[in-house]
Formats: C-alpha cells, structure tokens, sequence
C-alpha cells in the first residue's frame, strides 16, 4: 500500500488530503517461516468492515466544507 506517495502529489497539484489505511493482516517478515501472505484472508478482512468505513466515510464527507458553499 502506498499512501504517501500519493498525498505528496495531491498536495503539489494544491489538493487538500485526507488519508487513512486499513490494516488487514501481518506481514511476513521471516523467511524461513512456513505461513504463507493469503490474499484472500485480506479480502475478508475488509468485507468485514466495509459498512463500517462506508458509515465513517459518508460522515466524514458530510462534515467537511464544499468550496464555494457557506457552510
């Protein structure tokens, strides 16, 4: 997942940013272990939650100021 890299380009082109992530698993970090990355097991995690972020996601946006409109 690449996020900053993303809200640098956003900020230069004069964007306002908002991000966040969704950790959905633990990264394998040795080598010689035999457990396995299994994308289905992330796919899961977000189905999990994914009326969870829609909710927080449609709040936030409700909340945040439209240019041009008086708020």
């Amino acid at each position: 997942m690449s996020t900053v890299p993303e809200a640098i380009v956003a900020r230069h082109c004069g964007l306002r940013v908002f991000g966040f992530s969704l950790i959905t698993n633990k990264v394998v970090t040795d080598y010689e272990s035999l457990e396995k990355a299994n994308h289905e097991e992330v796919l899961e995690a977000g189905r999990q939650v994914a009326q969870k972020l829609e909710k927080f996601v449609s709040i936030l946006m409700a909340g945040i100021p439209q240019p041009g409109c008086a708020n």
